[in-house]
Order: C-alpha cells, then structure tokens, then sequence
C-alpha cells in the first residue's frame, strides 16, 4: 500500500490537491455591517445600550459608561449588505 509519496507523506498529498483548488479564483463574502450592543446598568434598576461599530475593549466601555456601570450583556448585530438591502 504505497504511493508514489509513500504512505506518511501528508503534505505531499495535500500539495498534490493544491493546483485543483488555486485554479478557482477566491470568493468575496459580502459586506456585513455589525453592530455591538454593550448593555449597562448604573444603578442596578435601569439599563442603557451603547452601542458600538466594532468590537469594543474594556476600556472603550469605561470610557464611554464610567467605572461605576456594570456590564449586563454584549451583543453582537449583524445588517445585511447594502447590496442585499437594494436587491429585495
């Protein structure tokens, strides 16, 4: 049970699919804008969303909210391309 790279030769293998797979150009996902949703509390009864473009840092929260907010949920929300949008 050989073949011409011998039975261990994984890369060999692997190289041997490669040209198959380069010959296909690479596929563009559309565009989604996301949307982070950071929601806060100050006082423990009412809540506040914040809402961000890209993934925010602890710090980006505490600028935005003050050291005296606590954090209830970050939420992730994605929008369909505008291409989506103007096709339906």
């Amino acid at each position: 049970m050989s073949d011409e790279y011998g039975t261990s030769d994984f890369i060999g293998r692997i190289r041997q699919r490669q040209p198959e797979r380069a010959a296909e150009p690479p596929r563009r996902k559309p565009a989604v804008r996301r949307s982070f949703v950071v929601s806060i509390t100050r006082d423990g009864k009412a809540t506040e969303d914040l809402v961000f473009d890209r993934a925010p840092t602890i710090g980006e929260i505490a600028v935005r909210a003050g050291t005296g907010a606590y954090i209830l949920s970050i939420d992730l929300i994605k929008h369909p391309a505008e291409a989506q949008l103007a096709a339906e």
